[in-house]
């Protein structure tokens, strides 16, 4: 017998969500993905209106569900993509960026596209191979290097081309494991300014927002898959070379999400709102960050070099991987 919607009753049920509980046709899980989005949109003022929006697209399904959701909810016009790519032999590939420009093409929003190596000139592979070669072994992951590099990227993008956010496609698992990492490290600035009403601390920075930050990951899977999104097969080989304590948080909430279905949204919801009221108190309001003696860019306090150019600052005094 052919199992039907626990919502509309009369489609097909295609997932089950597990944190609910319901049995979903592909209709009723996108809206019901939608809802979540336009619900954190507005609980934290995250678009208004007027805003133009730079929606960083990475090629996965979870940028590919933001940026599907975004263009439904605003004007193709106040939004453009921005794919970066990231340097990595045998996982970038050229096909993955060109289906999602044809994707931006047919939804009516225009696309930029870039790389690490253009933009800043060292590829994630130039700066895992300085890495490999250099006398004090690893200074952070791959990982660590990509999120930093992609990030300026995008602000400075954002910065350039006058617009008000930047969207990332961040997800619920994203998110739970960004805040228990830093739970773990005790960083509780870095909490507050994780919360979606933190304060940016510098004219020079774009305000980032993660409007499917309420969404599993498996939920976008499903629903990417649903909408004809054609999934890349390889991942990131740098994942497994050097797992980083993100992969160990992640296996340990994906098991606990097993064990007690809808933990990771419960937990969110709760750290959510315990910090709203200490960010609306103002606490690190008044920070204003200071410059990056050697690029210029926002850093952190009691900081005089950002953390991407130390990173990079052997690869820079040496010359080397740079064309």
């Amino acid at each position: 017998m052919e199992l039907r919607c626990s919502i509309c009753g009369v489609k097909r049920a295609v997932a089950y969500q597990r944190h609910s509980g319901l049995k979903l046709c592909r209709d009723c899980l996108y809206e019901d993905v939608k809802k979540r989005v336009i619900d954190q949109i507005n609980r934290y003022s995250m678009i208004l209106p007027g805003d133009r929006v730079l929606i960083g697209l990475s090629g996965g399904k979870d940028s590919f569900v933001l940026l599907n959701i975004l263009a439904e909810l605003y004007s193709p016009s106040k939004l453009i993509g921005l794919m970066i790519e990231e340097g990595i032999y045998g996982y970038n590939r050229g096909e993955v960026l060109e289906y999602m420009e044809n994707i931006c093409r047919e939804l009516g929003v225009e696309c930029i596209r870039t790389s690490l190596k253009k933009d800043l000139g060292y590829s994630v592979d130039d700066y895992m191979k300085y890495q490999l070669a250099s006398n004090s072994g690893y200074i952070a992951s791959a990982c660590t290097y990509c999120g930093i590099a992609r990030r300026r990227i995008l602000n400075s993008y954002a910065r350039m081309l006058g617009l008000d956010k930047v969207a990332t496609g961040h997800n619920l698992d994203d998110e739970v494991q960004t805040y228990v990492i830093n739970i773990l490290r005790g960083d509780f600035m870095r909490l507050l300014q994780l919360h979606p009403l933190s304060s940016v601390h510098s004219t020079k920075l774009i305000k980032r927002v993660k409007p499917i930050r309420m969404v599993y990951e498996y939920e976008t899977a499903l629903l990417a898959y649903m909408m004809g999104y054609r999934f890349q097969e390889v991942e990131c080989p740098y994942i497994s070379i050097r797992p980083t304590l993100r992969v160990k948080v992640r296996e340990m909430l994906v098991s606990l999400e097993m064990w007690s279905p809808g933990v990771q949204l419960r937990f969110l919801e709760f750290i959510d709102t315990t910090l709203e009221s200490v960010v609306k108190m103002g606490v690190f309001k008044s920070i204003e960050l200071s410059h990056c003696r050697l690029c210029g860019e926002p850093t952190s306090p009691n900081r005089v070099i950002c953390k991407f150019c130390e990173l990079i600052d052997g690869m820079r005094t040496s010359g080397s991987y740079r064309q």
